[in-house]
């Protein structure tokens, strides 16, 4: 990849892309807000998961959202008699991918899978991060890059160096979603109109994050001793966890309720902003309260809250003192560094939180 040369550039169409979790989809929104500052009038496309992509829909930079069918992908090819529908969902996003020619692609991953991408869609100039801010493409990759790193920074500014490159100045935006409907229409909120607003538990983590859970019997104690206050609790969970939900609520004596279950992102977000906090790993469901204002409580082990966890004044880190945390494993057998966080810690930034957001700014 070579420095981007010094000449101002003027596209008219630009392409971004990020794709993998909700989390790392979020920590880019700022970015996208900053590109489209900088070119105001420049039709703005956006390549991501299916998964995520919910949370762009309606966002107001974008002109239009192309989503990579990765689950669905995985989900036909598993399935013999399903497997002749992987190439039809290939070549409909290769299509709608290729549709359009454009001026500037942006590369907010640069890793093999996002070079894929890359060189899939038609675009006249390509700009990834510097190799030496992450990523998986060598030097010698086509395309351009910042003429310097960013260096040891937050995801967010990693995203937002490069955009700077491209001559943007300013302050950091704070990031938005694309439109939430907050009626929630469709969503049973029987329980918040008995209750009020919630505190959210959110005790899951992804089967690839296992090394970021805190222990069950701590989210179980955690909901006693909230409910104990007088504060209505939720336990929120994907479908799939909702044996698990039971349990926990069960085993809490019921001093928690299961949260209704979402069938997509945009109703998810919109139940968060139905809840009064939220307590969780470092997962999507954290980033996503965070970036609807909602007071949030993040639990750090393995990973570096200075470099992945939510920047916003309304949230908090809890972590441990563990020596090894934070490290670079994606797989650990003991995982010390959640374990370690106490009841009494958690509650204590909860509690700190919610009575520095009662004080007027």
């Amino acid at each position: 990849m070579r420095p981007l040369p010094s000449k101002p550039l003027s596209p008219r169409s630009i392409l971004v892309v990020r794709l993998s979790a909700l989390g790392d989809l979020i920590q880019v929104l700022p970015a996208l807000d900053a590109v489209s500052a900088r070119f105001p009038d420049a039709s703005i496309d956006a390549v991501t998961e299916s998964l995520s992509s919910g949370i762009l829909e309606g966002h107001p930079a974008l002109r239009r959202v192309i989503r990579l069918p990765r689950s669905e992908l995985k989900d036909c090819w598993r399935q013999p008699h399903r497997r002749a529908m992987t190439w039809t969902l290939i070549d409909q996003f290769c299509r709608e991918l290729r549709s359009e020619r454009y001026d500037l692609l942006i590369d907010w991953q640069s890793n093999y899978r996002s070079a894929i991408v890359r060189g899939l869609a038609r675009a006249d100039m390509i700009l990834g991060i510097h190799p030496d801010d992450g990523g998986e493409l060598p030097r010698w990759w086509p395309g351009y890059r910042p003429a310097t790193a960013a260096g040891y920074v937050h995801r967010s500014e990693r995203a937002l160096h490069v955009v700077r490159s491209l001559g943007w100045h300013g302050e950091a935006p704070t990031g938005r979603l694309g439109a939430v409907d907050d009626s929630l229409e469709e969503v049973d909120l029987d329980p918040v109109d008995a209750m009020g607003a919630p505190v959210l538990l959110h005790p899951f983590v992804s089967d690839f994050g296992r090394f970021k859970e805190w222990p069950a019997h701590r989210w179980i104690e955690l909901a006693r001793s909230l409910s104990g206050q007088g504060l209505p609790v939720w336990i929120s969970g994907a479908p799939e966890d909702r044996n698990a939900v039971a349990t926990m609520v069960e085993a809490s004596g019921k001093c928690a309720v299961a949260a209704p279950f979402t069938s997509d992102l945009k109703q998810l977000a919109a139940l968060l902003g139905c809840c009064r906090a939220v307590v969780a790993a470092d997962t999507g469901v954290l980033h996503l309260a965070a970036i609807r204002g909602v007071p949030s409580i993040g639990l750090y082990g393995a990973k570096d809250p200075a470099v992945y966890a939510p920047r916003n004044r309304w949230t908090r880190v809890v972590r441990s003192a563990v020596s090894c945390s934070p490290c670079t494993l994606r797989h650990c057998d003991h995982s010390f560094c959640m374990a370690a966080i106490t009841v009494d810690h958690v509650e204590a930034s909860l509690r700190e939180l919610l009575d520095a957001e009662a004080t007027p700014h």
